[in-house]
């Protein structure tokens, strides 16, 4: 039995041969287009709405405000209220960390941090630190000159420090929260953002710090999303959106779909910008979400069914692909849901 061919032996199928293997290149070729495709109407698609939820206390319909998510628990706080609701994912309560000493704090926004919860309160101008039972820790509510007043409105936290956006200073504020003998202090105001004293930023309504070490400030007053370096230089803006009325970015968030134009793995980043997933914009003046790239490209918006009123918080659950939208005046927390792969 002859187990191998002789290479003369393939001549006379040699225009078979090549039909086949042609046949095979395009094939392989339409699979990698028809996965490219995928991949991009995977990173256009825009969420679609599940359920919305109204929050009840009693006989009061409450107006959430903002929303943290961390790990299986998702942090809300409420216009009027001086207190913190946590809940499971499927919004059942778990249980309410009350904010009331030494005094009542009215949270404007806060944010979960390593141990502690940072929290600000426009109308009392304090930056507020608290325990996770409520337990009061420490407050903020003077420029080092020990004249200036705060007037803090979002805060976020990233590497022990919090970045509070001052609207009368129309900056953001670079606090350390952390104590490290000859290194910082608890309290101490690092940077200003931007640093130069010429320099503002029009209305700094949303903060948000990417995990690669990026600001993001949401201006309302000039209808922008600003970028600026982790030591407060200004780099570029995102994309403008066209939109019915000003943009009025509320709140960001990050989901885990990442973006295609940026996988070119023949250069190295050690960023990892292109791990990063899209960004999610509040726009509380036009009742939307914007989607942006990493590097702020725009992507889409959603919803289109016209149910968010005035959007003002946002929380992503990246491990079960759903999206919460706090609306204030609509009294309800939206829950959208995004793809994941094929499954829409």
């Amino acid at each position: 039995m002859k187990l191998f061919t002789h290479m003369a032996d393939l001549r006379p199928f040699g225009s078979l041969t090549r039909i086949l293997c042609l046949l095979l290149v395009v094939c392989a070729a339409v699979h990698c287009d028809n996965r490219e495709n995928t991949i991009i109407d995977r990173y256009s698609t825009v969420p679609k709405l599940e359920r919305s939820v109204p929050i009840i206390d009693g006989g009061d319909t409450l107006r959430p405000a903002r929303l943290q998510m961390v790990d299986d628990t998702l942090y809300v706080s409420y216009v009027g209220q001086t207190r913190l609701d946590l809940f499971t994912p499927e919004l059942e309560k778990i249980r309410s960390i009350v904010l009331d000493k030494p005094e009542s704090v009215h949270p404007t926004s806060f944010v979960v941090a390593d141990s502690e919860i940072i929290v600000t309160d426009h109308a009392k101008r304090i930056v507020a630190a608290y325990d996770f039972d409520g337990g009061f820790l420490t407050s903020f509510g003077l420029l080092p000159d020990e004249a200036t007043r705060l007037s803090p409105l979002v805060v976020t936290y990233y590497g022990g420090v919090a970045y509070v956006a001052d609207i009368a200073l129309r900056k953001v504020l670079a606090i350390s929260m952390t104590d490290a003998p000859e290194i910082t202090e608890r309290g101490e105001l690092i940077l200003t953002i931007p640093p130069d004293s010429g320099q503002t930023v029009g209305f700094p309504s949303a903060i948000c710090v990417t995990p690669d070490g990026r600001l993001l400030v949401g201006d309302a007053e000039d209808g922008l999303v600003r970028v600026f370096t982790c030591d407060g230089r200004p780099v570029y803006n995102f994309d403008s959106v066209f939109t019915d009325r000003p943009l009025a970015p509320q709140g960001f968030a990050i989901d885990d779909i990442i973006d295609p134009e940026l996988q070119d793995t023949s250069s190295f980043d050690p960023s990892g910008i292109r791990y990063l997933g899209r960004i999610h914009v509040v726009d509380g003046n036009n009742a939307a979400v914007h989607l942006f790239s990493p590097l702020g490209r725009f992507i889409a918006s959603y919803p289109s069914g016209g149910e968010l009123v005035r959007p003002s918080g946002i929380a992503i659950d990246r491990a079960r692909k759903k999206i919460y939208i706090a609306d204030p005046v609509a009294r309800r927390i939206f829950m959208y849901r995004y793809q994941d792969g094929g499954d829409a």
